[in-house]
Parts: structure tokens; sequence; C-alpha cells
């Protein structure tokens, strides 16, 4: 680091290979040496840089399907504040933005739940190819915004379950009952936004007086999504 002849790493073209070492070259994963030949136009020989999924970053000249490795940076990008959004799934392609934009704010986490009010319903083998789009999503939205650590994304069965998971997490409502303003998160915390059509009477009863609201406005769920992670992780930003 800090030698004259090596790229700066925000300009290094970034590919993510979970639990590559620098002790042998890298195989390149197949989408990835099409992305860096034919988008980026990579000629062998040019820098990129391999992230492990650890929290480290490999210098690497690219050679054709493998990257070579030359040196290891350990970088400071990821919150110092780990924040799980807890989201009911909304209707068309909202969780792609959702998960997009999230993932760049800094969200370590997504589970996803069906809300008595969620239009759509993932199950079985949709449910499996949504969630593997929704993780090429997150990854390359962490290639773009150099993240070290790739989310996690899973899901709960319902809200009941989720609350469960994470009894202390912050709920947002737009339910007159719901109490203005919420107090600053610690080092963890568990934020989660409901359905459009807003949550149902039972699930009200489950949030009891946990219902939080950021304000008068009732936003759609993809913009109270980003809002909730952004004031939660943009005070805890490296």
């Amino acid at each position: 680091m800090g030698r004259r002849d090596l790229p700066p790493l925000r300009s290094l073209p970034r590919v993510f290979v979970p639990g590559a070492t620098p002790e042998a070259p890298i195989p390149l994963p197949a989408e990835e040496v099409d992305k860096l030949r034919k988008v980026l136009r990579l000629r062998p020989g040019d820098p990129i840089a391999v992230l492990p999924d650890d929290g480290t970053l490999i210098r690497c000249e690219f050679l054709e399907r493998e990257a070579h490795p030359v040196a290891v940076e350990r970088v400071d990008t990821e919150a110092t504040r780990r924040v799980t959004l807890v989201q009911a799934l909304p209707k068309g392609d909202r969780m792609d933005d959702i998960v997009r934009s999230c993932t760049e704010l800094g969200v370590a986490r997504f589970v996803l739940f069906h809300a008595e009010r969620s239009v759509v319903r993932w199950e079985g083998k949709k449910l499996d190819d949504r969630l593997r789009r929704l993780r090429v999503i997150a990854r390359e939205a962490c290639e773009q915004c150099f993240r070290t650590r790739q989310p996690v994304i899973e899901t709960a069965r319902d809200l009941r379950v989720a609350l469960e998971r994470f009894p202390e997490a912050i709920v947002f409502s737009e339910s007159e009952a719901a109490t203005t303003g919420v107090e600053a998160p610690g080092e963890e915390v568990a934020l989660v936004v409901g359905p459009e059509g807003g949550w149902a009477p039972r699930e009200l009863a489950l949030i009891g007086d946990r219902g939080r609201t950021l304000g008068p406005r009732v936003l759609r769920v993809d913009t109270a999504a980003i809002a909730v992670c952004a004031w939660a992780l943009l005070d805890c930003l490296p």
C-alpha cells in the first residue's frame, strides 16, 4: 500500500470469490469473467480486486479465467453497526430495489417474510429463484459500492416468527398509536418494515407498544426501508 505503481483500490474492478486465498491463482466464476472481459473490456495483466468475503481484498492481475494474487489489503469499508432489515415482501420488483439500495448503505442481513397483506407469495421453486436473484443483486451492489462482506439474505415464515427471532426489533408502523421518534440504535439493531396496505389487526396486536414512526407521512414500502436503514447506518460508516 502506498507504492506508486499500484493503482488506487477504489479504481479497481472488484469481484467476490468467497474463500479465495492469495497463495495460488484464483479461479474466477464464469459470469465474472464475462463481465470483466465483455463489459469492462479488461485485458490480460490488468489489475483487479478479488474479495474473499472476509473483510480483506486481494490485489490481482487478471489473466483470462484466473486472477493472480499480487498483494493482500485490509480495507475499512463496513459499517460499525450491524443492521438487519426485516422486510415484509412487497409486490413487483420493489424487493430488488430495497436489497440493492440497502446493501449499498451497509445492511448486514435481510430477513424476508410474508405479511398478512403481502400481495406476492414466494414458495417452492419461486422462492429459491427469487432468493438466488436477490443474492446476485446484493453481490453486485457490494462490488459496486466497495463493500468487503456480502449481506445474508434469508426468510422467516411471518411476523410472529420474525419478532421471536428479534425480540428487541424496532418495528415501524403507520398506526396512529405508533410512537413518534426513535432512540439511537446500539451496535446491533433489527428494523422491521411492513407491506403495502400496512399491518393487519392481528399483526398490530403482535407489535403492541413497539410500533414506531419517523414522522407523519405515509411512505411507500421501498422508500420506508431505505429511509430507516439510512437513519440507522449513516452515522456509523468508517
